[in-house]
């Protein structure tokens, strides 16, 4: 066959008209559809009946974009040359699904009729948007971390200024007591920030990984909230906003108290770091925490309780309230950066309370104050136990003259602490660097009568060391002091069986004396 002969081929011209890879039709001016293939028949949902029976291509093309094809069919019968190389479309298939596609297109018989391709790009063009959300998303996530390094830097160079600052000043000497306890409050004051900020992280870091664990029982709420109320205002006296006026409002008072059953401590963080952000942002007048008892009205089979901490500060924008729990957040003005924080505390607070199976929001407005609330379910109240009131018994003076005991610690500042607490009590101390070497002092020295075991040593640590010295004195009181892991991690079972009793550090005179007292003085 020759070339003119290929040329008048209808048939063959339909047959690569079938074939081709794209979709393809022939419209006319008014875009109704005179001619298909199977691909668009494929894309569109629409079998080539219904297309080429009565249907207009512009009728399938989303609203929007009609406008769009309408100048694209006009550039085609009057330049070509000026038309893009892909020309994105929108249109609807049968199932009114949307579908976005690149058309091609070219003008025949004295531009009367119109050959379009159609290119499906519906699911690249999905992928395309995923991408560029994930990117979008990226980047906040690296802002955010960015934002978050400079604020632990600052968090954490600031009260180690002051605790490294003047603590050089004691060593100078020459100095008042009045200076004295000046210069001592500053280092307790930017230690406390310090281990408070490392807490923040590690609680972070173990609700994300889903380690996080709960050590509920019963205690008294609205003596709980005492405590907080005390501590509170202790706080704000110290911080110069002693003008601020904190006020506790209890939802149920009773004759005993309202007794609940939960985890009183990581409540209280739910309430002090919420107390912690209405301080920071109120310069004067008001702070209001408490909580509302609210009775079951709903068949749910239990009562539940809204806390709440209300504040007269600077209030937050109501568009910016919906990401104020976020990670690393700090909803502040330019003018408001010596606000200090982590932008950690929201965010722990949000997460405590949906771990505790609550909902927590804020309502807030600029220049208004805020109001956050949490709900906390009351799943299994227990009435209060009433107990005997018991006088506490005068302060005394310890006399362990009597008794010896083991201190395995590797650090020598950590040794030099403990060492310092038990001082007036004239105990008797051996000291051990690591594992080994408590294992064969307790095996020369059998009348050691306490252990105060360090979890981490080098070479043996904590518990192989327990171990060995169980087998020499099964019954000799070991008491694990640690900062490698969580009270609660302690108390479910981590180190039961290991030890008779913990210490967690940071800890105080009374804390050791405390736990010590259990074993060196029994009932």
């Amino acid at each position: 066959m020759k070339k003119n002969e290929l040329i008048n081929d209808l048939s063959l011209f339909q047959r690569i008209f079938e074939q081709s890879g794209a979709a393809s039709l022939v419209i006319n001016r008014s875009t109704r559809i005179l001619m298909t293939n199977r691909e668009l028949c494929r894309i569109t949902c629409y079998t080539k009946e219904e297309l080429e029976e009565s249907m207009h291509w512009k009728d399938l093309v989303v609203e929007e974009d009609r406008d769009r094809l309408d100048k694209y069919l006009q550039l085609l019968k009057a330049n070509p040359e000026e038309l893009p190389e892909r020309f994105e479309i929108r249109f609807r298939d049968k199932d009114r699904n949307e579908r976005t596609s690149f058309i091609t297109g070219s003008a025949a018989n004295t531009n009367k009729l119109f050959i379009l391709n159609v290119i499906d790009i519906t699911d690249r063009k999905e992928y395309e948007i995923q991408l560029e959300q994930a990117k979008e998303k990226a980047e906040t996530s690296d802002r955010l971390k960015t934002a978050f390094l400079g604020n632990m830097s600052h968090e954490i160079r600031t009260p180690m200024n002051a605790i490294i600052g003047f603590a050089e000043l004691l060593k100078t000497g020459g100095i008042t007591e009045d200076k004295t306890n000046l210069y001592l409050d500053q280092i307790i004051n930017g230690s406390s920030d310090l281990l408070l900020l490392i807490e923040k992280i590690i609680t972070i870091s173990r609700i994300d990984s889903g380690q996080f664990t709960f050590n509920k029982r019963e205690f008294k709420l609205n003596q709980k909230l005492r405590e907080i109320y005390k501590k509170f205002r202790h706080l704000l006296d110290e911080r110069g906003k002693n003008n601020i006026e904190l006020t506790l409002q209890n939802g149920k008072e009773e004759e005993d108290d309202l007794t609940i059953f939960t985890d009183p401590v990581r409540l209280s963080e739910v309430i002090n770091n919420l107390l912690e952000n209405a301080a920071k942002f109120t310069r004067e007048g008001s702070i209001t925490f408490g909580y509302y008892y609210l009775e079951d009205d709903n068949g749910s089979g239990f009562d539940s309780l809204l806390f709440f901490v209300k504040d007269t500060g600077i209030g937050i924008p109501a568009e910016k309230t919906r990401v104020i729990f976020d990670r690393f957040v700090k909803i502040v003005e330019k003018e408001e950066t010596i606000f200090k924080g982590a932008g950690l505390g929201l965010a722990i607070a949000s997460d405590l309370v949906h771990l505790f199976g609550g909902k927590i929001w804020v309502e807030s407005s600029r220049g208004e104050g805020s109001r956050f609330y949490f709900s906390f379910p009351l799943p299994s109240t227990r009435p209060a136990k009433r107990r005997e009131v018991v006088q506490s018994p005068r302060k005394k003076t310890i006399d362990w003259s009597e008794h010896e005991i083991l201190v395995a610690e590797d650090i020598e500042s950590n040794y030099l602490y403990i060492k310092e607490l038990l001082n007036e009590t004239r105990v008797k101390i051996l000291r051990a660097r690591d594992g080994s070497e408590a294992v064969e002092i307790f095996g020369k020295n059998p009348s050691i009568r306490l252990v105060i075991m360090d979890i981490l040593m080098p070479g043996m640590d904590g518990y192989e060391a327990t171990d060995e010295i169980r087998k020499i004195k099964s019954d000799l009181p070991v008491i694990a002091q640690s900062a490698f892991t969580f009270e609660g991690d302690i108390q479910n079972g981590l180190y039961a069986g290991a030890f008779n009793d913990y210490i967690m550090k940071p800890f105080t005179r009374e804390m050791l004396i405390g736990v010590m007292k259990k074993y060196l003085e029994p009932a």
